[in-house]
């Protein structure tokens, strides 16, 4: 009876734990989408680029203030002590008077004709688009940034899970080696170089497991959520060229939809219009103008208060003629940035043209040394069974099995680069094209199990 309400307590506990604590026995398995969605909501590079955003819409709305009316309220109170010593005029007469004015009122300016105004409502609109688009550069440049952190992480795994499969190997080989040479089977060299080996592997290790915590602590960064066990690769994946299969069309797209180029022109547009609209500043400027004031005077200096109502409509022009060669310098200075950011436009527009035929041709490339690797590592493993059996059998001696297991484990981490290398590079293609979506991010983390 103690026996079995031993075993009923201890499965209740089991239970409890699993179905209460589930964390304290196993954590869950995270995706990239996981970790894409959480950046979306954490990232502060992309929060400030939406601040920034938000921003720089006001500039639209300060640009149409300078065509609409401006309306000014007044008031005030003034003391006024008068002293009039001496006076020929009989309408002054001497002595001291002491009064008090209340005056209040408002003043209204519509612009008729403000050159540089209307151009600022233009430029104001090349600065909209150009907010746009730094703001969607701000969105794929996340997205790349996840999957080149989440891929790191990958990367470190499984170099992590190749190098103790390789530690494990040589620990066994050199414990063979041990014991062959101890039994005088086998050269002492033997045994020397499978712990020399083993030394390296078991440092390189050691550098593993920094990077793969490094890694992981980068991803964090990004995502502001601590980075668990996450889904891998599928050991098939489905490597295709992307599409369209010609470096020339990719450029194109380059040159039409990269993010870099479309803001670097909308900046272009910008400095076009504000040289335009500094020189703007010779010209003429239009406006109607009226007021209207009331004055409440106790006394003054004709003697007796008064209440006075002024109105006032008009129509000022003002013609700038010199003010020390300021609008001068200023549509220099503009005129100068304008043609910067001209060779602006041209650099970038170079760099996506070159991203796009490089990242093209390392897309094909990871292909090719995937598959390439993928047949080396078949035969590798090949190579060191025979090798194996030659040592068992006294053809071969054991450094033998130690060169093919090095191999081995070399062609199996290059293998998984190029899978790794597939991935980024077609996310990186699209993204200098400026295609990145989601749609991308989902199909990668279709690729997970």
């Amino acid at each position: 009876m103690c026996r079995l309400s031993g075993r009923c307590i201890a499965l209740t506990l089991v239970i409890f734990t699993w179905c209460v604590l589930p964390g304290t026995v196993r954590a869950e398995v995270q995706d990239l989408m996981f970790y894409y969605k959480a950046a979306l909501a954490n990232d502060p590079t992309l929060r400030s680029a939406q601040f920034e955003n938000q921003a720089n819409k006001e500039s639209l709305q300060q640009a149409y203030a300078g065509l609409l009316p401006q309306v000014n309220a007044f008031l005030s109170y003034n003391k006024n002590y008068q002293d009039v010593i001496s006076s020929e005029n009989t309408v002054y007469e001497e002595g001291t008077a002491d009064y008090e004015t209340e005056s209040y009122g408002a003043a209204l300016t519509q612009p008729i004709f403000r050159y540089s105004s209307f151009l600022a409502v233009s430029q104001s609109k090349s600065v909209l688009k150009q907010a746009d688009s730094e703001l969607e550069k701000a969105r794929q440049d996340l997205m790349l940034r996840v999957v080149e952190a989440y891929v790191e992480v990958l990367a470190m795994q499984e170099k992590l899970a190749e190098v103790m499969a390789e530690e494990a190997a040589l620990t066994s080989h050199y414990e063979r080696a041990r014991e062959r040479t101890d039994r005088g089977l086998a050269p002492i060299m033997d045994r020397y170089d499978s712990e020399a080996r083993l030394a390296v592997v078991t440092a390189q290790r050691g550098e593993v497991e920094f990077a793969l915590n490094d890694a992981k602590e980068a991803l964090t960064e990004i995502c502001a959520v601590p980075v668990g066990e996450i889904k891998v690769l599928q050991e098939e994946i489905p490597l295709e060229p992307p599409l369209p299969d010609n470096a020339a069309n990719w450029v194109d797209a380059a040159v039409e939809g990269n993010l870099d180029v479309s803001i670097q022109k909308y900046k272009s547009e910008v400095s076009e219009v504000e040289t335009r609209r500094q020189q703007a500043a010779h010209y003429p400027t239009v406006d109607l103008v009226a007021d209207y004031a009331w004055q409440d005077a106790t006394d003054s200096f004709y003697g007796g208060g008064s209440n006075t109502a002024v109105y006032n409509v008009g129509v000022k022009l003002l013609l700038p003629l010199y003010e020390g060669g300021l609008t001068v310098s200023k549509t220099r200075e503009a005129a100068s940035l304008e043609a910067a950011d001209r060779e602006g436009v041209v650099k970038v527009t170079r760099e996506a043209e070159r991203k796009a035929r490089s990242l093209q041709n390392s897309v094909l490339s990871a292909i090719n040394r995937f598959m390439a690797m993928k047949k080396s590592v078949e035969a590798q493993q090949l190579v060191l069974s025979a090798k194996e059996e030659g040592v068992r059998s006294g053809m071969m001696i054991g450094l033998a099995i130690l060169d093919a297991t090095q191999d081995l484990y070399k062609y199996k981490r290059e293998y998984s680069q190029a899978r790794h290398d597939f991935i980024l590079g077609t996310m990186r293609l699209r993204h200098v094209a400026g295609m990145l979506g989601e749609g991308d991010i989902a199909r990668v983390n279709e690729l997970l199990r």
